[in-house]
């Protein structure tokens, strides 16, 4: 088998430095997004989620030219010079833990817009509460008079 850079130790390395360059544009998004989260922007927001949406089909796509280096790893990795080896750990230990920062920080995000969501759930639902008392000690129907004068 001859190598080509789909299947060359070089093309392992080539990948994970494409990733590393994708990962740290995703980081970047998240801290955008994670600023207009606590700003309530929410058009703005949308922009961001959309970027973002972009980002990871390319990062999906990315992905899937790692699958042959997947199914023979070790034999890929052992084919390397200790140097590159290294530069191989050192870029998968960055993204790791740039991916572990993005999910976390996307969690805190998640849960920061489920609240306001549950906040304003909750004043839609004492506007209701309110409607229906008002309602119910507004005025009433409208009587007919209760005295009438009537010669007998």
């Amino acid at each position: 088998m001859t190598d080509t850079p789909t299947n060359s130790p070089g093309g392992l390395i080539a990948l994970v430095q494409e990733q590393l360059g994708l990962y740290e544009q995703l980081e970047a998004l998240s801290v955008r997004q994670h600023t207009l989260v606590e700003s309530d922007d929410t058009d703005a927001l949308l922009g961001v989620l959309n970027e973002r949406q972009k980002l990871i089909e390319h990062i999906s796509e990315v992905a899937s030219r790692m699958t042959p280096f997947r199914a023979r790893w070790d034999d890929h990795v052992n084919q390397l010079a200790e140097s590159e080896r290294s530069d191989l750990r050192k870029g998968l230990d960055t993204l790791a833990a740039m991916m572990s920062s993005i999910a976390a920080r996307d969690e805190d995000d998640r849960k920061r817009m489920q609240d306001r969501r549950d906040h304003v759930k909750n004043q839609i639902s004492g506007v209701k509460r309110g409607g229906a008392a008002v309602k119910s000690y507004g005025q009433s129907a409208a009587r007919g008079p209760r005295f009438q004068d009537r010669e007998a």
